[in-house]
């Protein structure tokens, strides 16, 4: 007699007995996503693909890359969001308006244009006990192509939507979608190269004497909001010179080659200065206290090597 009472079991046997026994359990939800990589630090992920392929949850997980850490497996907080990984390479709760000079950008000799340099890590990864921030930089190896903004109302919290202040419900920034301008696509892989540590700063949306003066013809513009943008980005250096006093991930002012107190960022000065995430307005005032960069609202960035 068939151990299999039901047709659906008897049908189930007649299945099974085509497998060897170790294939028993392939195909039955093993997340590997065909990396065989579950995100253990004994078999940490080695890109995000692989991580979104195997379904990995929101949190932290091990990844591993020869060229990072020394080769040693790290965590990373990884997240699904647009139909594809990211992993959080950066965050702040750092309210002093010279944090970037302070903690992670690097002039190397008399360049006029920083580097981004790892700061505050714990065993390869963010330190997420920090009273200022972490920034991890991946370098090359990850393939990095798109670049997330956001705020979190923790620095501990998962995912891409924004949890901290968010006016006009912009963030998160994608660079691969809210980026505009015949140089778009060159602004977001520039990026990409900033926060991956490879490339080094660069000024978008500057004006010198009326004259147009940016590393790329690209802009902010997020669509169905007011203000839509113009928004410039200054890494450290604005309109060809370095800056020592102004880091503009999104500025606070549309008009060409102004950029007053930012939307996201930090720049020092008693009147237009300000550490600032979440805020998304036009004007000439610091933005309001509000967005103050904070342990109640972060300024987190999250990388994705997919544009798909």
């Amino acid at each position: 007699m068939s151990p299999f009472k039901s047709s659906a079991g008897r049908a189930l046997g007649k299945m099974l007995e085509g497998y060897k026994s170790s294939d028993i359990g392939k195909g039955f939800g093993a997340g590997s996503g065909g990396s065989g990589e579950d995100g253990t630090a004994n078999n940490p992920f080695t890109s995000i693909s692989n991580a979104y392929a195997a379904n990995a949850q929101n949190g932290l997980h091990y990844f591993q890359k020869p060229s990072v850490n020394s080769g040693t497996a790290f965590q990373l907080r990884y997240a699904e969001y647009d139909n594809r990984g990211w992993v959080e390479t950066f965050y702040s709760i750092d309210t002093t308006q010279s944090t970037p000079w302070d903690h992670f950008l690097n002039y190397a000799g008399a360049n006029i244009r920083p580097t981004l340099i790892d700061f505050n890590l714990s065993n390869g990864g963010l330190d997420y006990t920090s009273i200022s921030g972490s920034v991890v930089t991946l370098g090359t190896g990850f393939n990095i192509v798109d670049v997330a903004i956001t705020s979190k109302s923790d620095k501990t919290g998962n995912g891409l939507v924004a949890t901290g202040e968010n006016q006009q419900s912009a963030l998160p920034l994608i660079a691969s979608s809210d980026l505009a301008g015949t140089q778009a696509a060159q602004c977001r892989q520039a990026l990409a190269h900033f926060f991956d540590g490879s490339g080094q700063g660069f000024s978008v949306g500057g004006s010198t004497g009326g004259n147009v003066n940016e590393d790329y013809a690209a802009y902010w513009s997020k669509s169905g909001k007011s203000p839509t943008g113009p928004f410039e980005i200054h890494l450290g250096i604005r309109e060809g010179s370095k800056t020592t006093t102004e880091f503009h991930l999104a500025d606070g002012n549309t008009s060409p080659g102004a950029t007053y107190s930012p939307n996201i960022g930090w720049r020092v000065d008693g009147t237009h200065g300000g550490s600032k995430v979440g805020s998304w307005s036009n004007g000439t005032s610091e933005k309001a206290q509000q967005y103050n960069i904070d342990g109640g609202n972060v300024l987190s960035v999250w990388l994705s090597d997919s544009l798909t």
